[in-house]
């Protein structure tokens, strides 16, 4: 027991021996310091750096509500520079500097603190919104290349905030960029089809491409989502007056004879309304003008659809449709094309079934196909339309004379006699009518008759050359004027004026006269037919072409009857 407390001594000894030795190292013989004991109360070093990062936090609050954000800045700088792992610091900081729009600078310190922060949102959404104010900044400034980096930095950050695209769409606006600015604009209204903005953006887009179509219809998608919205409506004006203007330009035009370029213009007039229906309205006549059939009829079709129903537009549109199918079956007809021109005439008539001028049209054409059965039909429509009409009448007798020529051909001869007594009804003026029925008559035994039509058809022509023959064979050896005085000429006389006053467009009784001198029947020749008063109505915008004049169908089938008479006169001399 001794031994060992006499070792603790000893050990405790040297400890201060050792002690003694390093202090007289660093003090030498002074004894100054060596006196000096442990200050009490003084903090460790960790509480002294917090005290001071809150020192300067609280400096740079106070600095920043003051407006001192350059201090400010010094402030949460020394603050981080004791605790870099404090987002707070790198927060404020960057509002500092945004107070002092060093946005890069903001965006660095927001970027530090989102690396730092489990709540990265907050960040995200700041970071965003300071990069689209550098680049509004930049904007305002004109540098629309930066200001469009930025603004596509904040889109990046935000894809949903549609702000930040639009900014993009008016920088690439101030740089011309078009092209890449509609698609932006369209990708807009995929997400957003109901904002009234951007339709007008994208309506003065198509202005800028000379879309006015597109353009009438964005502004009036605008209107129709905000009816009061004032830039729509200013530029629905715009687009108005425009058409308006081009419109009358377009009238001008026409009037002194210019269609093609009238045509230019009404166009451009439909481009920028293209829901007026008086507009194609008035574009179909020029293009009928012009001949343009197909186009002039799918503008007065488009004029019908935009039209009301019952109302004086949707009217003129119809009759204007109508009258182009008239006039396309018209030219086809004179290019001979009848079975296109029938089509036509088919839907015109689908159309209004009480134009007697489209009956008789599709008449003609049937006639020219040889559908001579079908062509009568429609004189015959025609005719119950305008019952007066001598014309109508004159058609009807020309084609059932052919008709009995067909039948007297094939030896039919009490159906030729049957059409030729219709001609004859239709048209007792025609010599060649009665003619035409005496020597279908005498094919049946019936030479009284036939007699009887020869001395009308001399009394109505005595210089037809046609008819001597005939007169000669069944008169032998008599003259021509006691054939005249005779008893059946008599009768033939009386049968001839009770036929003339009893056509209906005979307004008073005509007495027979030899030489017949007062019956002259048209013409013979086309080319002596007198103008008809109506002539200049034929020529406007609101009348029916005629397919074929009478004379022209007669020309046609002159021909044929002269091949008829050669054929039966041989025929004719021998039943004598």
């Amino acid at each position: 027991m001794k031994t060992e407390t006499k070792g603790l001594f000893l050990t405790a000894v040297s400890k201060e021996n050792l002690r003694e030795r390093s202090l007289r190292q660093i003090f030498g013989s002074s004894q100054t310091l060596r006196d000096l004991k442990d200050p009490s109360g003084v903090k460790s070093p960790t509480a002294i750096v917090q005290n001071r990062i809150q020192e300067h936090c609280q400096r740079g609050k106070e600095f920043f509500s003051q407006g001192e954000w350059e201090k400010a800045v010094i402030c949460y700088s020394k603050a981080i520079n004791l605790n870099p792992q404090q987002v707070e610091f790198y927060v404020q900081k960057a509002e500092a500097f945004l107070q002092l729009c060093d946005f890069q600078s903001a965006v660095l310190n927001l970027r530090k603190a989102y690396s730092l922060s489990s709540a990265k949102e907050e960040y995200v959404e700041r970071m965003a919104f300071i990069i689209y104010l550098q680049g509004q900044c930049l904007f305002d400034q004109e540098v629309y290349w930066d200001a469009l980096e930025s603004f596509t930095r904040a889109s990046e950050l935000q894809p949903d905030n549609s702000l930040y695209r639009r900014r993009s769409i008016a920088c690439l606006a101030a740089l011309n960029r078009y092209h890449d600015c509609f698609r932006l604009v369209n990708e807009e209204l995929d997400q957003d089809s109901k904002n009234p903005d951007l339709y007008i953006l994208r309506a003065k887009l198509h202005e800028h491409f000379s879309r006015a179509t597109l353009c009438y219809q964005d502004v009036q998608e605008a209107i129709a989502l905000e009816p009061r919205h004032e830039e729509a409506q200013i530029l629905m004006q715009r687009l108005l007056k425009r058409a308006q203007k081009a419109k009358n330009q377009a009238m001008n035009k026409a009037l002194k004879g210019n269609l093609k370029d009238a045509l230019l213009k009404i166009t451009f007039a439909i481009e920028n309304s293209p829901f007026d229906a008086g507009y194609f309205i008035f574009r179909g006549t020029l293009h009928r003008r012009v001949k343009d059939f197909n186009s002039a009829i799918d503008d007065y079709i488009k004029a019908t659809e935009l039209c009301e129903e019952e109302g004086a537009v949707a009217t003129e549109a119809q009759r204007q449709l109508l009258l182009t199918y008239n006039d396309f079956a018209v030219h086809c007809y004179t290019q001979g094309f009848f079975e296109e021109a029938v089509l036509l005439l088919n839907k015109a008539l689908k159309g209004e079934k009480n134009e007697k001028g489209l009956y008789v049209n599709r008449g003609d054409c049937l006639f020219r196909l040889g559908e001579l059965t079908f062509a009568l039909a429609d004189y015959q429509q025609a005719l119950e339309l305008s019952p007066m009409d001598f014309s109508l009448r004159r058609r009807v007798g020309m084609l059932l004379d052919e008709l009995g020529l067909q039948e007297h051909k094939q030896r039919k001869y009490q159906r030729a006699v049957y059409c030729f007594s219709g001609a004859i009804e239709s048209n007792p003026r025609r010599p060649h009518y009665y003619l035409h029925r005496a020597k279908s008559r005498l094919f049946l035994q019936d030479e009284m008759s036939a007699k009887e039509d020869v001395i009308i058809a001399l009394l109505l022509d005595p210089e037809n050359d046609a008819v001597l023959p005939v007169v000669t064979n069944l008169f032998p050896g008599q003259p021509i004027q006691d054939i005249i005085s005779s008893k059946i000429a008599e009768v033939a006389k009386t049968i001839l004026e009770r036929k003339l006053q009893a056509c209906p467009y005979s307004n008073s009784p005509v007495k027979l006269k030899w030489p017949p001198g007062a019956l002259e029947d048209e013409p013979k020749e086309p080319g002596a037919q007198s103008e008809e008063p109506k002539r200049a109505l034929q020529d406007s915008e609101s009348v029916i072409s005629p397919c074929a004049t009478e004379h022209e169908l007669y020309k046609q089938i002159a021909s044929s009857r002269r091949t008829v008479n050669k054929v039966s006169e041989p025929v004719l001399e021998e039943k004598r």
